[in-house]
């Protein structure tokens, strides 16, 4: 069985695939400052709870946007598991090359995604992960990564219009029901839910348009499912494509 890693910028999510298959799925906060014997912690109580015999683990693969904890997961790999973990890095077997003026500069998860894209599409496919910051990432058909867009994230925004003016609140962004909204609230959020799809749109029409092929959207990220709604492009939710990449990465080492 593989222990899959996707460490993010607010969230980690955890997955145990067993064949190919995703049987255990558990997300925690990212805290930096937690040590090996917190993730100890944490991580036998989440097996505890659901039952899980842990020694049956003979990889880990680790995906990290948050190279101060890497430490920490590294140790409790070695020590909780006795497994020294593969983390996405230079040199890594993924299937794909980069084809990039900086591969190293290239976030982990990135690439993952673009390996787990190629499962589902031969044709290629454009990625979009919308969490902490809103990646847009295009892999092509014949399995090279060829680049793609950040901006920042629904959260981040939230964030800044809470803290940066005297009057707007924090919100929980959901579907409106009307773009027009009639209080600060529902403003907000059709501000952020329409705003961003159609951030989204615009960057991925205007990269179709320097490809020479026609890719699958496909949507990941904790809004992702939201996103794909509200997009005039057709899109496909996959909620564990980066999970799914880490086992496929896991495999080929």
């Amino acid at each position: 069985m593989n222990f899959c890693v996707d460490i993010g910028n607010t969230n980690t999510v955890i997955g145990v695939f067993n064949a190919g298959k995703l049987i255990h799925r558990w997300r925690i906060a990212t805290v930096r400052t937690h040590t090996q014997d917190d993730l100890k912690g944490y991580i036998y109580t989440l097996f505890h709870i659901d039952n899980f015999d842990y020694k049956k683990i003979s990889k880990v693969v680790i995906s990290s946007v948050v190279p101060t904890w890497n430490h920490s997961w590294n140790l409790f790999s070695l020590e909780f598991f006795k497994i020294t973990p593969l983390f996405i890095k230079a040199g890594v077997k993924t299937g794909i090359k980069i084809g990039v003026d900086n591969p190293a500069e290239v976030g982990a998860d990135r690439v993952v995604n673009s390996v787990a894209a190629l499962k589902y599409s031969e044709k290629g496919a454009i990625v979009i992960d919308s969490g902490t910051a809103i990646t847009v990432d295009v892999v092509s058909p014949d399995k090279i990564y060829m680049g793609g867009a950040i901006m920042p994230g629904v959260s981040i925004s939230v964030e800044a219009l809470s803290s940066k003016t005297a009057k707007l609140g924090r919100v929980d962004v959901t579907t409106p029901e009307k773009a027009l909204g009639k209080n600060t609230s529902d403003c907000i959020i059709s501000g952020l839910y329409y705003g961003f799809s159609g951030m989204i749109d615009r960057v991925t029409e205007e990269i179709m348009k320097e490809i020479n092929f026609n890719p699958e959207l496909i949507v990941t990220g904790g809004l992702g499912g939201k996103l794909a709604k509200a997009s005039k492009l057709k899109m496909t939710y996959i909620r564990d494509l980066t999970l799914e990449g880490l086992d496929i990465i896991a495999e080929l080492n």
